[in-house]
């Protein structure tokens, strides 16, 4: 009988993928002995939120994440169809790989509003929290992680690239991302309307 697998699940928009979102995989990877293995599902719809086409956002997820060991980037919500919710991804995958254990990767940031969610029980027992600080999220006691993720706005990502500021937005986009977003003319305002 071979041994169970920890697999840590980071999804997200990722409209578009930030070296922030890099940076959370690379300290899971580094620094997290528990997690074998790290999904990462691009949602499909977000509720309230336009988001660039999923196939552009599921491509630039595979450039930014290709060259890490122990990743892998995952259609699941895709396949799932309509609104991205966090307690159907989860059922899902357990559904899927029964004899694995899972965490759900989460902000700091998340932590006051995470009982709301739809099923929020379902996903501490299906899959229990692995708390990843943020930088500029108050300490809220002793035993708040240390931040490592940076507050990267991808408003202001998204807002330079509208105008074209290619080298402004790049402070914050990997290469093989920055490269797909210019060759496709992504997130350019339409001048004309």
């Amino acid at each position: 009988m071979g041994q169970v697998s920890t697999i840590a699940i980071y999804g997200g928009s990722f409209d578009p993928p930030t070296l922030g979102h890099l940076m959370v995989v690379t300290h899971l990877l580094l620094n997290d002995p528990s997690v074998d293995l790290v999904y990462i599902p691009p949602c499909f719809q977000q509720q309230g939120k336009k988001l660039l086409d999923f196939e552009h956002r599921m491509t630039m997820c595979q450039k930014q994440f290709k060259h890490l060991p122990r990743t892998r980037v995952i259609p699941i919500e895709q396949e799932l169809g309509g609104e991205s919710l966090t307690v159907r991804l989860v059922q899902e995958l357990a559904r899927r790989e029964p004899d694995a254990n899972f965490k759900f990767v989460m902000g700091a940031d998340l932590l006051e509003s995470c009982h709301r969610w739809e099923g929020w029980d379902e996903i501490e027992r299906l899959a229990p929290p692995l708390v990843i600080g943020r930088a500029g999220i108050s300490p809220r006691g002793p035993s708040d992680p240390t931040p490592i993720s940076p507050v990267v706005s991808s408003t202001i990502v998204k807002e330079a690239l509208a105008r074209g500021a290619y080298h402004e937005a790049g402070r914050y986009l990997s290469v093989p991302v920055l490269q797909h977003i210019e060759h496709h003319q992504l997130y350019l305002k339409d001048e004309n309307v």
